[in-house]
């Protein structure tokens, strides 16, 4: 048996109550990163997830790279969204138990240079870019003086407004223990199902073309493997790839795989 936590990005989408109604027949519980303007035009699957048992947290007003926007712009993104979410939490009736965050995109303030590379540790540093890279759509530029510290402002402004990390406790690999990852207020992940690559807009550009790679993408990665670490996966909700992601999630129950709660 392996242990993991499941995230989901980019709630709430037209199938964001059958994908709730699915996580709850098969006892999963999950994060739902909601994005604001999705949830200010309908709550109601938001409110509905809550009630359902789901957490829901934080993915910006309306996903934009954050390396792209002025730190002003960034908490606006942030505290803007905050405020959809705690209004979801009062129509649910359900006291909100933890806030979590997680960047659009994973630009954390300095694009796809999403942690400093250059100080990674020697034998991960090719695994590490591997891992962001094969995951999401980034390019891999260093960014400027200006945006690395505008990406250490955005963690202190999290710390301040009281975000949490995800539950990390239990995650062992050395190349997220020895990194920032370990130390970030935002919610970071330990591996990404990549099943955005199947949108029409991206199928057939990317390194996993078909749901039978991203079941492949699951057994062979070498780090999931790991039991004695817990893993944070990250998924999405999308209306395009939902039958996708219900694919994978029944994949890793399938491969001995158990979600736990975050509260």
């Amino acid at each position: 048996m392996k242990f993991a936590y499941l995230t989901i990005d980019d709630s709430p989408s037209p199938h964001t109550d059958s994908l709730t109604d699915f996580l709850v027949e098969r006892g999963v519980p999950a994060v739902l990163f909601c994005v604001g303007e999705r949830i200010e035009a309908n709550p109601s699957p938001i409110i509905r997830a809550l009630e359902k048992g789901m957490v829901i947290g934080n993915h910006s007003f309306n996903h934009q790279r954050f390396s792209q926007l002025t730190f002003e712009e960034c908490t606006v993104q942030i505290t803007r969204t905050e405020a959809l979410i705690d209004s979801a939490y009062a129509s649910a009736g359900v006291e909100r138990p933890v806030k979590y965050f997680r960047f659009p995109h994973m630009d954390r303030g300095t694009g796809g240079w999403i942690i400093d590379y250059d100080r990674i540790a020697p034998e991960y540093r090719e695994d590490v870019i591997r891992f962001f890279a094969d995951g999401l759509n980034i390019s891999l530029v260093p960014p400027s003086p200006d945006l690395v510290k505008k990406k250490e402002k955005l963690q202190e402004f999290l710390k301040n407004e009281g975000f949490s990390r995800l539950p990390i406790g239990q995650v062992i690999h050395p190349w997220f223990v020895e990194t920032e990852m370990a130390a970030a207020i935002d919610a970071m992940y330990t591996f990404s199902t990549s099943d955005w690559m199947l949108l029409e807009r991206h199928k057939g550009k990317w390194p996993y073309k078909n749901l039978e790679d991203l079941k492949r993408k699951i057994d062979e990665d070498k780090w999931l493997q790991v039991p004695e670490s817990t893993h944070i996966i990250l998924a999405h909700d999308k209306e395009e790839i939902d039958f996708v992601t219900r694919d994978l999630i029944d994949h890793f129950l399938e491969r001995e795989f158990e979600f736990l709660p975050f509260n």
